[in-house]
């Protein structure tokens, strides 16, 4: 908390301050005086500069699961807790090598949420910041998911972010996966499992209030979230695979410039749409990923090759197991 008096707008000795005089002030004029900091990654290419993490524990692979892992979201078998762990270790050492400041989401050694135990790796992708505070999501892929809400409140609380708005009613949205900004002025909102319409209304205005000028909602199909088959991965470049993603999305990314780079089924399930840019010119991608690997090279981009099996198998990638807290805006689309 800033320790250091200032003079409130409109001040004059030996009077009260006008409220008018007050109310024109905008809340991120005072954001960083008031909650300690800034607060906002409104790009997918900016400079990460600090990040939400948590690592796997038991939750994420709970021996109850093995009754039963299809209701747990394990479509294609266990993962083994002891890989993810040092799988995510190793991913989280190169983002302190990279110069990102990394903070844990502690979780319960037994964290169950509304219905089941809490796969709490995924939590914090969905801590989706923008100008001045955080969105908290609403849930609606997995039931291993809802109770995730509470972590994400506490723990931004804790750090001194905002919570603007908690998605509420029958709204779902998930934007940590389904929210890709493209610049701090456009965005693409994804509709499918995981975002529902009702879930849109509510967070547009706080994307608008942002800084948002255009909001295109794109479909996808068939997976979990839209952060699977499409990554940004530098200054009007993108990583897509084109069978779950809409043709309109596809419009628009051609229409604003976007070189494509469209991935194999191979690559595709291994997790290449699913990269984290660390800037405009470094990614983390999933190892594996040779063409996908070789493509972004040639267009100039640094690829960091991790090992993301275990993790993969759990149903994510780098981009998934990440909450931007804070970005530099990156280049715009229009500049």
């Amino acid at each position: 908390m800033n320790q250091m008096h200032r003079l409130p707008p409109g001040y004059e000795p030996g009077r009260v301050v006008r409220s008018e005089e007050v109310h024109d002030i905008d809340f991120l004029d005072e954001v960083e005086a008031v909650w300690g900091g800034p607060w906002g990654a409104q790009s997918k290419i900016g400079k990460l500069r600090r990040a939400l993490v948590c690592r796997p524990t038991e939750n994420d692979a709970p021996p109850e699961a093995r009754a039963d892992p299809i209701s747990y979201g394990f479509l294609d078998g266990m993962p083994d807790l002891a890989q993810m762990q040092a799988e995510h270790d190793a991913f989280t050492r190169v983002l302190q090598e990279e110069g990102v400041t990394v903070e844990f989401v502690e979780v319960e050694e037994h964290q169950v949420g509304a219905y089941m135990r809490l796969r709490s790796l995924w939590a914090t992708a969905s801590a989706f910041v923008i100008n001045g505070g955080a969105i908290i999501p609403r849930y609606g892929r997995g039931p291993w998911r809802r109770g995730q809400e509470v972590l994400l409140a506490r723990k931004l609380m804790e750090l001194g972010c905002p919570i603007l708005l908690t998605v509420h009613g029958k709204g779902v949205a998930e934007l940590g996966g389904n929210a890709l900004w493209l610049d701090p002025e456009h965005i693409i909102v994804g509709l499918g499992s995981s975002g529902n319409i009702e879930g849109l209304r509510q967070v547009e205005p706080l994307l608008r209030t942002a800084g948002a000028r255009e909001i295109h909602v794109a479909y996808f199909t068939g997976i979990a979230h839209l952060d699977l088959v499409l990554g940004i991965a530098g200054p009007k470049l993108a990583v897509m695979h084109r069978p779950h993603l809409d043709h309109e999305t596809i419009r628009y990314l051609r229409h604003k410039g976007f070189t494509l780079i469209e991935t194999d089924q191979a690559e595709f399930r291994r997790g290449a749409c699913n990269l984290l840019a660390l800037d405009e010119r470094t990614v983390v991608l999933p190892s594996g990923c040779d063409r996908t690997a070789e493509a972004l090279d040639r267009h100039g981009v640094r690829v960091i090759e991790l090992d993301f099996t275990a993790i993969n198998l759990a149903g994510g990638g780098p981009h998934c197991a990440v909450g931007a807290l804070l970005r530099d805006p990156g280049p715009s689309l229009t500049a």
